[in-house]
């Protein structure tokens, strides 16, 4: 009789180290963002870049040339004509610094030895147009009392607009920075030599010059 034998035979199967549950996939990239803030710090004089006073009258000798419309020593039409307008734009608080770059005004026309002519025979006011205003704190002015007095001009440097480091800041564009300078010779007001042109009698006719200097730079308070 013939024996049969049956085998029986099981396979196990084991796939080692992955789990019953499916893992999520993620893939990581990074793009580098920076910020470069540019200081930004400009003066811009759109009108009135050159000034000269010229004095034909004994009226004039007597009462000076102005750029205040309002209370012109000249008549209000010539007023324009010794006025400087510009703006200031920068990103941070600013000074504004001034002054003649010499001593005294300087003779040119008559003769070798330059005849001299005292700085304070020149003056000066300060009107702000924009949105930064003078007595707010924004905008200071030491020498005109925040636009309220004549200044005489000064020997540079002097602060003639700055920030007081306790109002809102003065940083802006030319709609927020916007100032006027009225010039004057020879009117006698505020600081200015008090003795008019007519009665100085060391004034020689003459054409006299001097450059006054504008520096703008980041306020220091």
């Amino acid at each position: 009789m013939n024996k049969i034998t049956t085998l029986s035979l099981t396979i196990v199967l084991v796939f080692a180290g992955v789990s019953s549950q499916a893992q999520s996939v993620r893939d990581r990239n990074v793009i580098p963002v920076a910020v470069n803030l540019n200081q930004v710090l400009r003066m811009s004089i759109y009108d009135g870049g050159n000034i000269e006073f010229v004095f034909n009258t004994i009226d004039e000798y007597r009462n000076g040339l102005s750029g205040d419309a309002a209370g012109a020593a000249n008549d209000a039409t010539s007023a324009g004509f010794y006025q400087s307008s510009f703006t200031i734009s920068s990103s941070t608080e600013w000074d504004l610094m001034y002054g003649a770059e010499n001593a005294t005004f300087i003779g040119v026309d008559d003769g070798t030895t330059p005849n001299t002519l005292a700085l304070d025979n020149v003056g000066l006011q300060i009107v702000a147009n924009g949105a930064h205003t003078l007595a707010s704190g924004e905008i200071i002015s030491a020498p005109t009392t925040l636009g309220t007095v004549v200044a005489d001009l000064d020997l540079y440097p002097q602060e003639l607009l700055g920030w007081d480091n306790t109002g809102a800041s003065n940083a802006g564009d030319e709609v927020d920075n916007d100032f006027t300078i009225q010039w004057r010779c020879g009117t006698s007001e505020g600081d200015m030599n008090l003795v008019s042109l007519l009665e100085q009698t060391t004034i020689d006719p003459d054409r006299y010059v001097v450059n006054v200097l504008f520096e703008l730079m980041i306020s220091d308070n």
